[in-house]
Parts: structure tokens; C-alpha cells; sequence
């Protein structure tokens, strides 16, 4: 991970793959299309004014085809409590297989940041933060 820091933003970089599952199992079509060891490259910017976090996952494989992004904000519920909120989108134009590819891409981010928000929500109750 590469983190650069400015006056209004902080920029970060993670590289992911070289044999770490990316995507949850596929269909017998998307891993024909997508293959095996896929991976990305996550480009995000913290915009410390509006503090939103803006995301941008380009894939190590057929990135003119597939693209992600994502902004995630939290709100205010309370003194002591937020919500965090994440919207993606996810854009795959390979025929026949592109919106099975879309379909996939969303869901397997909604599991993962269910997996993080559980994550943080423990480690700060244990923290007491």
C-alpha cells in the first residue's frame, strides 16, 4: 500500500492479486472470459473537505472491458454513532457475459465491506472508541 499526502486529500494505492482469490467463484463462463488469477488495482482519494473516499479498481485483466468505482461517506447518528454508507458501480462490456460479470463484481464488494463493517464495529466496541 502507497499512501501520499496532501492539504485537502490523501491518496492511496493497494495493488491485489499474484494468487489471492479476488473474486468469489465464478461461473463456468466468467472464468472462461476472466480466468485465473485476476487481480486490481484499488486508486482511492479521501477528499478531507466533503470526507467522502472515492475509489477507483482497475482490473490486471481486460481493464479497457471492466471497470469499478466506489464512494463511501459516513453520517452522523447521534453523539456517539455513524453510519457508513458505500455506493459502486461496476461496468463489464464483454458480450454475453458482462452484466453475469457486473452482477458478480457488486455482490462480492457488498459482502466484503459487510465482512469490514462487522470488522470495525468489533474492534471499536473492544477499544471503546
Amino acid at each position: 500500500m502507497e499512501v501520499r499526502k496532501q492539504e485537502d486529500a490523501l491518496h492511496a494505492w493497494v495493488e491485489v492479486g499474484g494468487g489471492i482469490k479476488v473474486i468469489g467463484d465464478l461461473p463456468g463462463a466468467l472464468k472462461a472470459v476472466i480466468g485465473d488469477n485476476a487481480g486490481y488495482e484499488e486508486r482511492g482519494v479521501f477528499n478531507k473537505k466533503t470526507r467522502r473516499y472515492q475509489v477507483a479498481v482497475v482490473p490486471n485483466r481486460m481493464s479497457d472491458k471492466i471497470s469499478v468505482s466506489v464512494e463511501m461517506w459516513t453520517e452522523p447518528l447521534g453523539e456517539t454513532q455513524c453510519k457508513r454508507f458505500a455506493r459502486a458501480t461496476a461496468t463489464a462490456k464483454i458480450f454475453g457475459v458482462g452484466g453475469l460479470l457486473e452482477k458478480k463484481l457488486l455482490a462480492d464488494l457488498e459482502r466484503s465491506y459487510e465482512k469490514s463493517a462487522a470488522f470495525t464495529n468489533t474492534f471499536v466496541g473492544e477499544k471503546g472508541l
